[in-house]
């Protein structure tokens, strides 16, 4: 079935999170169904949009092509979904983690959390975090997740890690700097220190900023040699890394879409801002021939009436009506350059 690029486009990315890991391999068309019919409650509106068949025959597609494997392949099968804002997001990806670096570094050199000052500085932390200051046209970075989930995920790592620390901790040399990551030991010890600061304090942190320290937790605990809760952290950190990018090709596509949108508003306002200095400029370009037509139509009717001038003799001319006479000119002249000005 053909289906047009902005309709393959939206079913991407509505079931990019669905058809993802083992999903991505599926080929058959009964599977495929059977998956989508699984996922049907949540994605009603575009069921009902689409219909079921054609959603399914371009879930095919895609899987066929092997667009749901790689964020490569879907970027050049949707170009749109590459960023247009490099720069932008970079500074804010930066700016976050500047920031919440600054407020991990008062935390943890502060004798006292509850201090007036250290709470004003964090409320105005998380107020700069959470709304951020409004531009023409907002960036979607850098990427959170819902502070909820922030919370379940960071203190269930700090669990497992305190678990892993009392039980191994002292089994471990503290010259261990090979960790099996080319990560040191003591870079490692720092992020997952990061970790409980910002679990312990409800920091709002990036999701990029989740992602490394699940990493640095998982890392840490394969150097204490507790190898199952390093795997079981690495499954959260491989499914954070996955559920980034599907947010990231996400608020890509919006940023571009809200881009060509306010360019072509832009277009539309330069367009209306010619066409009201070209109104208004007809406008008095008809006012002044109206005025010399009707002038016209007086003149003949005086003349019917008195004859013309070179049969009733030399009219003498008054100040009063040479004073009307350049004001005439000067009005008409006036008009054509208004709308001169404005055209």
């Amino acid at each position: 079935m053909a289906y047009s690029s902005a309709d393959g486009r939206r079913v991407f990315l509505t079931y990019r999170t669905v058809f993802t890991g083992p999903h991505a391999q599926i080929r058959k068309s009964k599977k495929v169904r059977e998956v989508i019919e699984q996922h049907r409650g949540s994605f009603k509106l575009l069921i009902k949009d689409f219909g079921f068949d054609k959603i399914a025959d371009i879930v095919k597609t895609l899987l066929d092509q092997r667009v749901f494997e790689s964020e490569l392949k879907a970027k050049i099968a949707f170009p749109e979904l590459s960023p247009a804002r490099d720069v932008q997001r970079n500074e804010s990806e930066n700016d976050a983690a500047r920031s919440a670096a600054e407020a991990i570094e008062e935390l943890t050199s502060a004798s006292d959390v509850k201090d007036l000052a250290m709470i004003t500085r964090m409320i105005t932390f998380q107020r700069a975090i959470l709304e951020p200051a409004a531009k023409i046209a907002p960036s979607l970075y850098p990427s959170y997740l819902p502070y909820k989930i922030q919370y379940l995920i960071l203190t269930i790592a700090q669990r497992q890690l305190e678990e892993t620390l009392a039980k191994r901790c002292d089994k471990v040399p503290t010259s261990a700097v090979d960790n099996g990551s080319e990560a040191p030991l003591k870079e490692v010890f720092f992020s997952t220190n990061v970790l409980r600061h910002t679990a312990v304090h409800r920091l709002p942190t990036t999701a990029r900023g989740i992602h490394k320290m699940i990493q640095s937790a998982s890392r840490l605990a394969q150097t204490l040699g507790d190898h199952s809760r390093a795997a079981e952290l690495e499954n959260p950190h491989l499914e954070i890394g996955s559920r980034i990018r599907d947010m990231e090709l996400n608020k890509n596509f919006l940023e571009n879409r809200l881009d060509e949108q306010l360019q072509a508003i832009s277009e539309q306002r330069a367009e209306l801002d010619r066409k009201e200095r070209e109104a208004i400029a007809t406008m008095l370009q008809k006012d002044q021939e109206n005025k010399l037509l009707i002038g016209s139509f007086l003149e003949d009717a005086v003349n019917i009436t008195f004859g013309r001038p070179d049969e009733i003799g030399p009219v003498e001319s008054t100040n009063m009506v040479n004073d009307a006479h350049e004001s005439d000119v000067s009005d008409g002249d006036e008009h054509e350059n208004v709308g001169a000005g404005l055209l």
